[in-house]
């Protein structure tokens, strides 16, 4: 088994492991599958680079072998390490999405078979599956994700599913459930990965927690309305939750009630947490 040894600079180190991690992949796996991808990543413009730089190595797998080394022997690279480097950089030189596309496009490839064909798919993640009706495979406004777009009948809903979690995808022999064709356009021309339309809340933000609203952008409530000290802001439960609970007491919520319930309770639970060391 070939060990290949490189330096490279430590962002691109970063993202190497950053991508491993959240794609649940090993950082070898990624290695190897840039080394079969020779031909969509060779980057011979590669700008110089400063500043800390770190060492990546991994052992070539068996099936890459032979064909790395009929690759390095026809190219114009002066040494192995030069070429490596190249892959790698094709590779962090693009989006999230796009790297996200790339080291699942045999996923994304049956689910677009699916797609085409109307068909439902079973979708498998570590735990558990799924039956679906797959529309689309779509990415958030930050370009952070991917999502497939789809309408889980076992609870009469349209659903976002992160890409990176399905394990395997299996086309059905039944027909998918049609849907509504103006909700799959306005879901494609403004994508939300909460599913957040006509999802009205109100809240009561201080100043700095209007300044958060401002500086933080990612899965960020769209405002809809500004009545005197209140605003009215457009975000699925799921998506408030997630947002507006790093405002802590800069930020109030009004309604639905059910939301305003959850935060209080999960404040009183953070106080009782805190008094105990009181005691």
């Amino acid at each position: 088994m070939k060990k290949i040894r490189v330096t490279i600079s430590k962002y691109m180190g970063d993202i190497l492991k950053y991508d491993a991690i959240e794609f649940g992949i090993s950082k070898n796996f990624l290695l190897n599958y840039l080394v079969k991808n020779y031909s969509l990543l060779r980057e011979k413009n590669i700008p110089e680079f400063h500043g800390e730089k770190e060492i990546v190595q991994f052992n070539l797998n068996k099936e890459n072998e032979d064909f790395y080394t009929e690759v390095y022997n026809r190219s114009n690279f002066e040494t192995e390490a030069s070429l490596i480097r190249s892959l790698i950089y094709g590779y962090i030189s693009q989006s999230k999405v796009i790297r996200e596309r790339f080291i699942f496009k045999k996923l994304i490839k049956r689910i677009e078979r699916g797609i085409k064909t109307k068909k439902k798919i079973k979708i498998k993640f570590e735990t558990a599956e799924k039956i679906v009706s797959p529309y689309n495979i779509l990415y958030s406004s930050m370009e952070v994700s991917n999502y497939l777009f789809c309408y889980l009948e076992e609870e009469n809903v349209y659903k976002n599913y992160r890409l990176y979690n399905i394990k395997y995808v299996y086309i059905l022999d039944e027909k998918r459930y049609s849907g509504d064709a103006e909700y799959f356009e306005r879901v494609k021309g403004n994508f939300d990965p909460f599913l957040s339309y006509g999802m009205e809340v109100m809240i009561r933000l201080s100043g700095k927690g209007k300044e958060k609203y401002d500086r933080i952008k990612t899965n960020r409530p769209k405002l809809i309305e500004k009545l005197d000290d209140r605003w009215v802001v457009e975000g699925s439960e799921e998506k408030i939750k997630r947002y507006f609970a790093y405002f802590m007491s800069d930020v109030e919520i009004i309604l639905p009630l059910s939301l305003r319930e959850w935060f209080s309770v999960e404040a009183k639970n953070m106080i009782n947490m805190y008094k105990k060391d009181e005691e």
